[in-house]
């Protein structure tokens, strides 16, 4: 099977790649090595991301896309999909051994609003549900999709050759041109043995997350004249828990009723200050972490794991960065090419950012002798 463009993974970049792709006239397959609905961080949306998804769906006509780009057309169009009311930034400072107390003069508190009204506010994305969502985009228009489908071996010739197994049988495809929308999974990465750059950043954070149902608002604890001085609930937010060297996130889903108290939740850590120790599980570090300060002890005590996943997630160093973000034959979407801290929301905003200005490259240099200094352009935009 020959094709214009293979797309390596289906999530909602991949997926979003592929549906304009097809509006430019190209012969697109996308591959993934597992299916949906699957797990997934990198949750919240920002005002840009919002902005170029709705830009991205009314240049390429995909209208089915473009209630996605506010909450309040969200819930009218699709309230089946795991959503969140985002209106801004909240952030709160904890000490160890102290329950948090918020001060006459909220000096242990930052709330930053990013959208006027409820209608108009930011999002907050279930992956397990957008990512199938998008996927299930591609499968209506008819787009191959290969899931459950392992990439074997990528040979580049006059054309790439990709040998992969699906259920247990050989699959081969030929493509002029390769989008890696594979994330931290590198698909190109391992695949043409890009050189790693990740020494040339400077930020060192590990991670430990998870979701969980019956975890209470934070506003519970407040009283109502200090709600009162919120310009916004701090719960309708990308709500950050500031700890010794690392920060908490809470990100709340409330637009499906079958996901009402969910909670992604999550410690981002200096690994310089807490080194990942293998003689404890993740859960008992969770925990250890958790109990240091008491007022997130005991907002965790009814809360309850949710599946998926189910465990406790814990990573190595999030920093990555690719030698090598585009070239001739192929291009990484940003968050293949490399990633920093999961802090103020950038990652689904640098991905549709991404998206853009990659098919804008595709839609105006496609077959022209200019494609690859236009490659050229967007490797160094994706790196510096």
């Amino acid at each position: 099977m020959r094709f214009d463009i293979a797309v390596l993974g289906s999530g909602f970049a991949g997926s979003l790649c592929a549906l304009i792709l097809q509006r430019l006239g190209k012969d697109v397959v996308v591959i993934d090595r597992a299916s949906h609905p699957r797990f997934a961080v990198g949750e919240s949306s920002t005002p840009t991301a919002n902005l170029v998804l709705q830009a991205l769906s009314d240049r390429y006509d995909l209208p089915a896309l473009r209630p996605l780009s506010k909450f309040g057309t969200w819930q009218a169009t699709y309230p089946h999909l795991g959503c969140g009311m985002k209106r801004g930034f909240s952030y709160f400072q904890h000490e160890a051994g102290r329950p948090f107390t918020p001060g006459p003069g909220h000096d242990n508190e930052l709330l930053v609003a990013a959208s006027p009204s409820d209608a108009q506010s930011d999002t907050q994305w279930l992956r397990a549900d957008v990512d199938a969502f998008f996927a299930g985009q591609v499968h209506d228009a008819g787009i191959p999709l290969f899931e459950d489908t392992s990439i074997e071996s990528v040979t580049s010739g006059p054309c790439w050759r990709l040998s992969c197994r699906r259920n247990r049988q050989p699959l081969r495809l030929e493509a002029a041109f390769l989008i890696d929308a594979t994330g931290p999974g590198g698909a190109l990465t391992h695949a043409l043995g890009l050189p790693d750059d990740t020494h040339r950043l400077h930020t060192r954070s590990r991670a430990l997350f998870g979701h969980f149902d019956g975890l209470p608002p934070w506003g519970s604890r407040f009283t109502s004249d200090t709600l009162r001085d919120h310009p916004f609930a701090c719960d309708d937010a990308a709500l950050h828990h500031l700890i010794d060297r690392g920060w908490m996130w809470w990100i709340r889903f409330n637009g499906a009723h079958r996901h009402n108290g969910r909670t992604s939740a999550g410690f981002v850590l200096d690994e310089r200050a807490y080194p990942l120790d293998f003689t404890r599980t993740a859960p008992a570090e969770w925990a250890a972490i958790r109990d240091q300060y008491p007022s997130l002890s005991e907002s965790f005590a009814l809360a309850r794991l949710a599946d998926p996943p189910g465990v406790i997630i814990r990573t190595g160093r999030l920093q990555r960065l690719a030698g090598q973000a585009a070239d001739a034959g192929w291009a990484l979407l940003p968050h293949a090419a490399g990633f920093i801290d999961p802090l103020h929301s950038t990652g689904i905003a640098h991905s549709l950012l991404g998206v853009e200005r990659l098919m804008r490259i595709v839609q105006a240099h496609w077959g022209r002798e200019t494609f690859a200094d236009a490659l050229t352009g967007y490797e160094r935009s994706v790196r510096e």
